[in-house]
């Protein structure tokens, strides 16, 4: 079970790569703040469809939470 509620804590980009949080994106020196931004957003909407699909779903919902603290610090400009 630890596995699954792991898999939910990551985010592969297909472009930007792989992230274990989303202060990883933030701290991500090679990205802009768009890019930064965009990242957080398709990591969310990941998220938001895998909770329609198992609302039960371990992790999800802190990971969720974290991805918009962060984009809450990147808006404020304080990543």
């Amino acid at each position: 079970m630890a596995t699954e509620a792991m898999k939910h804590a990551n985010f592969a980009h297909p472009t930007h790569g792989n992230y274990d949080s989303p202060d990883a994106v933030l701290n991500d020196d090679r990205l802009t703040d768009s890019e930064k931004q965009t990242i957080l957003e398709e990591w969310s909407a990941s998220l938001k469809q895998i909770m329609t699909n198992e609302p039960k779903a371990p992790q999800v919902e802190a990971t969720s939470r974290s991805l918009d603290e962060a984009a809450a610090r990147l808006a404020a400009g304080k990543t």
